[in-house]
């Protein structure tokens, strides 16, 4: 139970005007000056008085400075700026296990520059950032719960635009999208070459495919080692329209198959 005493004093001058306030472990809170307006550090309590619920400053009965709100079981709830009343600022919030759960730049209504959401395993979940005007803007990344990078891309004006990597949860490239001004604008699948064993040596290494991919459409397939493998106009997974790379052991261009209408054309070896 907090101790706690409350005085009131009176100054009396045309009118009787009124002055509150309390005595919290030594400290004066929760002051009304004689207009009424509340000043100082204001530490407000539940109803039985054992429970701290939030405490900050006021200026003139505007919050100012950081204010904390608190859970039921005591541990801190939410950490928010305030300037002239408004939460302008610095902003964190946590699980109630006292882990943060959410952390950056509140302006009024929106997040404004960086920002960071985390799991409840404390690993980051979200590193986004906001413009001005809450629009998310610029590098965007999201995390797998065991911390390994997800998502990864490029957001304007609060859309996708450009190229988002995907990545599993080991931490490998699996597919990129393509989007404009937050539109969908193409799948680019990752495909893995693996090699099979040589039979003699010197021989040269055959390259077996294992593609998913089944979509229609402009697109580059891209290897493991992130080079161009297929590129061209797809029909159900298949190249169409473009050319076939194929690469030796140390990602050498050894050969390169064009097509026309589903057709090879032409073969270059290298």
């Amino acid at each position: 139970m907090r101790q706690a005493i409350t005085i009131i004093c009176l100054i009396i001058s045309s009118s009787a005007l009124t002055q509150t306030y309390e005595v919290y472990n030594g400290d004066t809170i929760n002051y009304s000056d004689i207009q009424n307006r509340k000043q100082g550090l204001w530490i407000r309590f539940n109803n039985n008085g054992d429970k701290l619920l939030e405490q900050g400053k006021y200026i003139s009965d505007q919050k100012d400075g950081a204010w904390i709100s608190y859970f039921p079981s005591g541990n801190i709830k939410h950490k928010i700026t305030y300037k002239n009343g408004k939460a302008i600022g610095p902003a964190q919030f946590y699980y109630d296990n006292g882990i943060i759960s959410e952390e950056g730049v509140w302006h009024i209504d929106h997040w404004q520059g960086n920002y960071k959401y985390y799991n409840k395993n404390g690993r980051l979940a979200y590193d986004w950032h906001y413009d001005n005007a809450g629009n998310r803007t610029g590098t965007q990344k999201y995390y797998h719960e065991n911390g390994v990078l997800k998502y990864d891309g490029v957001w304007a004006n609060g859309k996708a635009t450009g190229t988002l990597k995907i990545y599993d949860e080991k931490g490998k490239l699996v597919t990129e999208r393509v989007y404009h001004n937050g539109e969908f604008m193409e799948n680019v699948a990752i495909t893995e070459n693996i090699t099979t064993e040589e039979v003699a040596p010197q021989q040269s290494i055959e390259i077996k495919e294992y593609n998913t991919f089944n979509g229609t459409g402009n697109h580059v397939v891209y290897t493991r080692h992130g080079m161009v493998e297929k590129q061209g106009f797809f029909l159900n997974g298949k190249i169409f329209t473009g050319k076939h790379c194929f690469y030796n052991s140390d990602n050498q261009l050894i050969k390169v198959i064009h097509y026309q209408n589903g057709k090879a054309v032409k073969t270059e070896e290298r």
